[in-house]
């Protein structure tokens, strides 16, 4: 029986200072002419014809595909390992909330120290658009994206809704970032996939759907049970999973949430 277990949860808040300022933050729009060559993963219908990807190819208030996204541009170096570390989460978020709207998009430069784009994206499993940010004279500061996205760091993180306006931008992985997300996805409303499903509570916990007479959530033994047999037999994480199996908040749903929920469930924490 578990008495007693300390979960230790790894936030990427450290980083590398590698350049100056951004001259865009939170709360700015991003003007015409953001973008950079593709160097994996190619979106071929909204590819201009230098090869390049830009921006406001999705922006929901003028492109003419009809599509409307949010999108999660991670900013960064091959050589840093907070940066690899952060890879994993982007892809499992990716391919969580890609139907409800979600596009991310790599930004990375120094390449070949250690990974070239295309090793990074193998590596990685890397599903999404890779973007080359080398700079023309590969020289510290002359990444356009990080530049002026950046704010010294890498990883450097920003959210950007569906009408081009910078919702969150930070350096390293904070797991409130998935919180970002929702709200700007749900901001987009019927301009986005939907992004709730109605067989989905969405409450932290409540893995089983079980509820009491005047509906207030059950959360027992039983939604344990249900989330490790959801891992052990590779079940699809997806954005409902996501929130409400998310029990460490750090992003991911993994075995850590796992032993998370049943050390709660041991000291009281849900209180049914």
């Amino acid at each position: 029986m578990i008495n007693k277990i300390n979960i230790k949860i790894v936030s990427i808040t450290l980083f590398i200072s590698v350049s100056q300022g951004q001259s865009l933050g939170v709360g700015d729009t991003i003007p015409a002419g953001y973008g950079l060559p593709v160097c994996a993963n190619e979106i071929s219908d909204l590819m201009m014809t230098d090869d390049s990807l830009f921006l406001n190819a999705f922006n929901g208030a003028t492109n003419v595909t009809g599509s409307h996204h949010v999108i999660w541009l991670m900013m960064f170096s091959s050589w840093c390992p907070y940066c690899q570390d952060e890879a994993p989460f982007t892809q499992e978020i990716y391919q969580a909330f890609q139907d409800s709207g979600l596009v991310v998009i790599g930004a990375g430069w120094d390449w070949g120290q250690p990974d070239s784009c295309d090793e990074w994206v193998e590596s990685y499993s890397i599903t999404y658009p890779m973007l080359d940010d080398e700079g023309v004279d590969n020289d510290e500061g002359d990444e356009f994206f990080f530049d002026n996205l950046g704010g010294g760091g890498v990883p450097w993180n920003v959210v950007i809704d569906h009408e081009m306006i910078i919702r969150y931008s930070e350096g390293g992985y904070n797991p409130n970032i998935l919180n970002v997300i929702t709200e700007a996805l749900e901001d987009c409303g019927d301009l986005c996939t939907e992004l709730f499903d109605p067989n989905c509570n969405y409450i932290v916990g409540e893995i089983d759907n079980t509820f009491t007479s005047d509906d207030q959530p059950i959360i027992n033994v039983m939604d344990v049970i249900r989330l490790a047999d959801v891992l052990s037999f590779g079940a699809e994480i997806d954005n409902c999973m996501m929130i409400s199996g998310d029990i460490s908040n750090d992003g991911v749903v993994n075995i850590v949430d796992v032993l998370a929920f049943a050390a709660m469930l041991s000291l009281g924490q849900f209180d049914n």
